[in-house]
């Protein structure tokens, strides 16, 4: 049985099944969480830009508050969740730091399906479309993770990458906002 490592205090989601992500050849998993009700008013304040951060188990606080700070974003429940998911994702891979990326935009900012030179992201969207992935095999059929879900992605430079899944920023509809939560390792 696999067990999360004692720095995961509470996880945010089955540390068993993203391990057995991690081992198979699958290059996508997606974790289906409820949406935050408390970001939708937050968002009218929001800020359109991005924050990068590079961030580890130390500094996930400070960094995330720092990051929606700069984008105008109060909503402590939104800064809770985005820190818990860091810390999360740096105890399931085992690494000392991921690079965080908090995004409000009005404009999809990747509108072609790819992937990236990374071994492993997850991304959250809290407000607006979610990202949106095909599996190379099926080429039409284009999905959408739903807001407030995880959606794990394997990279190139991942040992069990496929080249299986492109992934890609959805349209956001005009006069609205997007945000996006991305960590990579």
């Amino acid at each position: 049985m696999t067990t999360a490592p004692a720095a995961l205090h509470t996880p945010v989601w089955d540390y068993a099944a993203v391990a057995a992500f991690d081992r198979s050849t699958e290059d996508a998993l997606l974790i289906e969480r409820s949406p935050l009700p408390e970001v939708a008013g937050a968002m009218r304040a929001a800020r359109v830009h991005d924050w990068r951060s590079s961030v580890n188990a130390a500094d996930i606080n400070g960094k995330v508050a720092a990051g929606l700070a700069a984008l105008g974003l109060d909503c402590p429940p939104l800064a809770a969740d985005i820190a818990t998911v860091a810390r999360s994702f740096l105890a399931q891979f085992a690494a000392p730091a991921a690079s965080l990326r908090i995004e409000v935009v009005t404009t999809s900012t990747c509108p072609k399906f790819h992937c990236d030179n990374i071994r492993v992201r997850v991304v959250a969207t809290y407000h607006g479309p979610g990202t949106e992935y095909v599996a190379t095999a099926a080429p039409g059929d284009v999905r959408a993770a739903p807001t407030g879900a995880l959606l794990f992605l394997k990279g190139h430079k991942h040992p069990t990458h496929a080249d299986a899944v492109l992934h890609r920023s959805p349209t956001v509809p005009a006069g609205e906002k997007r945000l996006c939560v991305v960590l990579d390792i």
